[in-house]
């Protein structure tokens, strides 16, 4: 057979995370190997050494016959695994049918067609060719800046709105649980796709299993962010002792996703003072990272500068400075603003304290904010 190699047009990178191939080899007896690869080309040159596999050694001459792309690992390993299932006879039919030179159709369509077993591409499939397609290699460089806890390389630079997209039609397809239980991920933005589709649930049983499935792979401030838990304040009660426990771990992304939850939701009609003190009380252990360290202490920033926009009698005792190693609280009434503002507001009971570092960047957060009127804004300076 002469060999054919039809990839779709797409370009064969070795370092490329979407191209994933199965190949077809014809062996000096006239035999076929079928195999998977990232770099069809250096693994033809492997196996013309002698290095690809010890069938092909003893195979030798070998020549390329076909490749399919993929844009998963578990797509084209998939389709090895059934066309090794095939008789020779039909092997030679579906390779036959690009080889004759009549059709425009890849190894690839030929296969999605005629391959029995394999059928049209799976929900994960789909999201990583979707991602394929919307590769932005300076929106790449922004976003790794963005997020120095994620490795580079598991960045390929999709924008979010596309990521929404992706999202919205994965989540029409009646395979949808399929991507959500292939986990980890290998990429940021698939990680971004799982987040937004689970937000996107509205049965609360289904969505907190599966942000309790998620969470523990989150490694990243946007991912974590990108999920609100709307819908668990359709059970506010039940969701709060599982705050509890969010806000209890060990691990930074759970603990500041159960923080996001309290921000999303409990500051309006939800709120009890006492989340000021459960938030306040929030940290890791000293021997944590210190990027994890800073990333929970900037979302505990976040929600008291939210706190102070949206409950700022409750709030506000927290901004200001403390004396006596934080036995009392300094505030100074007659310096606070009277027009719409608290005075002689008493500090939680709880006796929690914000550490010095995260009550500054709450202060400088609510100064920056468009929610805080100007008076208080001037006092808040004076609690720096």
């Amino acid at each position: 057979m002469a060999a054919h190699a039809s990839t779709g047009g797409v370009r064969n990178a070795a370092h490329d995370p979407f191209a994933h191939y199965m190949y077809v080899l014809s062996c000096g007896d006239a035999s076929l190997y079928t195999g998977y690869s990232t770099d069809v080309e250096a693994r033809l040159a492997a196996h013309q050494a002698g290095r690809g596999a010890k069938y092909t050694k003893s195979h030798e001459p070998v020549e390329l016959v076909a490749q399919a792309r993929f844009y998963s690992k578990e797509r084209a390993m998939s389709a090895e695994a059934h066309f090794k299932c095939l008789t020779r006879a039909g092997k030679d039919r579906l390779l036959g049918q690009v080889n004759d030179g009549r059709s425009a159709e890849t190894f690839a369509d030929v296969l999605r067609r005629e391959l029995p077993g394999f059928g049209e591409d799976t929900a994960y499939e789909f999201v990583c060719r979707e991602l394929a397609a919307h590769v932005d290699p300076d929106y790449r460089k922004f976003m790794a800046g963005l997020l120095p806890t994620v490795d580079p390389r598991r960045i390929v630079g999709v924008r979010t709105p596309e990521l929404r997209r992706i999202a919205r039609r994965v989540g029409r397809r009646g395979d949808t649980v399929t991507y959500l239980r292939a986990l980890p991920h290998q990429l940021y933005e698939q990680d971004q796709v799982h987040a937004i589709l689970i937000d996107s649930e509205r049965d609360y049983d289904r969505a907190l299993a599966r942000y309790q499935a998620f969470i523990p792979y989150v490694d990243n401030w946007a991912t974590c962010d990108q999920m609100t838990g709307k819908v668990l304040a359709t059970r506010p009660d039940e969701t709060y002792a599982h705050i509890d426990a969010w806000l209890a771990s060990d691990r930074c992304y759970t603990a500041r996703f159960g923080i996001g939850v309290l921000l999303h939701n409990y500051l309006d009609e939800l709120f009890d003072p006492a989340q000021l003190a459960l938030v306040a009380s929030t940290h890791l252990s000293g021997d944590a990272d210190k990027s994890d360290i800073y990333y929970l202490n900037m979302m505990r920033a976040w929600y008291f500068a939210e706190a102070l926009a949206r409950q700022q009698d409750a709030a506000l005792p927290y901004f200001e400075r403390r004396e006596d190693s934080g036995q009392k609280h300094a505030s100074a009434d007659a310096a606070r603003p009277t027009d719409g503002t608290p005075s002689g507001v008493e500090h939680d009971p709880s006796g929690a304290w914000l550490d010095e570092w995260t009550r500054r960047k709450a202060i400088q957060k609510a100064i920056e904010s468009r929610r805080i009127s100007g008076k208080l804004k001037d006092y808040l300076r004076t609690c720096r």
